[in-house]
């Protein structure tokens, strides 16, 4: 049996990643910025800037899932999202990079820039892969790559780090309101997609899953989006439609996402199991 820290324990994908782990009789260390219970386990109430803190619980652990930061910059300066991702990542690897214990991240496919961009902006080309150029000028998509840059010190160090870039992650019911009453323009930024709460959660345990089975020290991103997107309509006549400029270089069947999520299957093993339709 294995012992997982997870931090940012009591948001959204934390507390699913805490039941997902306790649900497979995992030991959980659970940290947020609050005291109580998720799925049972008590939660410790720790700032992810409080160096001794963290180092503490981190030297309790055998695999680290990072997910202790702030899910968007809506409501918040860009400096103030900026120096809490950035900080309490550092903070986190660098304890975990001490005590040689592995790592997965939560990255965002908001890095690429087109999801918190001042104006809207499209990809230049689908689908979207790990390798696509990030061309962000928001602060939100500069502290993931930040985040991504540490991990990828860290594996330098010794320890192995994944980061995962979530697109949006939403419940069933979210899903079902957004296909009801979501205008298609809108969702040109992020391409119609989305990934499950449950679907998410699942990919950080194959993460963490597959780092402690291969212990050599590496780094790599992992692209985590449901297998379709969010509309009725085929994918192609979307991109045409509301993205006129992007380039599809590799067929898109029917309503499949434009975001291409086969390194995630080929590395770990997960592919999303969430359909709405």
């Amino acid at each position: 049996m294995q012992t997982i820290l997870v931090t940012g324990a009591y948001g959204k994908v934390g507390r699913e990643v805490v039941a997902q782990l306790v649900a497979r009789r995992d030991r959980v260390v659970a940290v947020d910025r609050r005291d109580g219970r998720v799925a049972g386990v008590q939660m410790r109430a720790v700032d992810l800037g409080d160096r001794a803190a963290v180092e503490q619980a981190v030297s309790a652990c055998d695999g680290v899932i990072h997910l202790g930061a702030y899910p968007s910059p809506e409501g918040r300066a860009g400096e103030d999202t900026l120096i809490n991702n950035v900080l309490t990542t550092y903070v986190v690897v660098d304890a975990a990079t001490r005590h040689k214990v592995p790592v997965v991240l939560a990255s965002s496919g908001s890095i690429y820039g087109t999801a918190w961009s001042p104006e809207v902006t499209f990809q230049e080309e689908v689908p979207v892969t790990e390798a696509t150029p990030v061309r962000y000028v928001d602060p939100y998509a500069l502290s993931k790559d930040v985040a991504e840059r540490i991990g990828a010190m860290a594996a330098r160090q010794g320890i192995g780090v994944l980061a995962l870039r979530f697109h949006w992650v939403v419940t069933a019911d979210e899903i079902a309101e957004q296909v009801e009453q979501a205008d298609p323009a809108e969702g040109v930024r992020n391409l119609w997609g989305y990934v499950e709460l449950g679907d998410a959660a699942r990919a950080c345990l194959l993460a963490i899953d597959h780092l402690l089975a291969t212990p050599e020290p590496h780094f790599d991103t992992l692209l985590i989006t449901a297998a379709d997107t969010l509309r009725t309509e085929d994918t192609e006549k979307l991109i045409k439609q509301y993205s006129p400029s992007t380039r599809i270089t590799t067929p898109i069947a029917g309503t499949a996402s434009a975001f291409d999520c086969s390194r995630a299957a080929d590395l770990i093993g997960w592919r999303p199991v969430y359909a709405w339709r």
